[in-house]
C-alpha cells in the first residue's frame, strides 16, 4: 500500500514507517506501535487522538512513570526532550 497523500483519513490509522503528505486527520485515531517513526509533511489534524500501543506504549509509560518530581528523574525526561520545556 502506497504512503497517504492529498487526502482525509478518519478512524483508526496505524502510523508505522509511512510518510503524510498533506492529509488532513478528520476525528482520527493515530497508532503508533513503536517501529519506523512517522513523517508528516503538510498535514493537518481535526478532532484526531494519538494511541501508543506495543512497545510505544511501554516507552510513553516508561517516561511517565519518570516524570513525578518525588521520582527525582524529571530533569532527565525533560533533558532528553528539552523541546518540552519551552513555551
Amino acid at each position: 500500500m502506497s504512503d497517504p497523500k492529498r487526502q482525509t483519513l478518519q478512524g483508526r490509522n496505524r502510523l508505522d514507517g509511512k510518510t503524510f503528505r498533506n492529509v488532513d486527520f478528520s476525528k482520527a485515531e493515530l497508532v503508533y506501535e513503536g517501529g519506523i517513526p512517522p513523517v508528516f509533511i503538510d498535514c493537518t489534524f481535526s478532532e484526531a487522538t494519538f494511541a501508543f500501543t506495543g512497545p510505544a506504549g511501554n516507552t510513553v509509560n516508561f517516561l511517565r512513570a519518570m516524570l513525578p518530581p518525588t521520582s527525582n528523574m524529571r530533569q532527565v525526561v525533560l533533558g532528553l526532550m528539552p523541546e518540552f520545556q519551552q513555551n
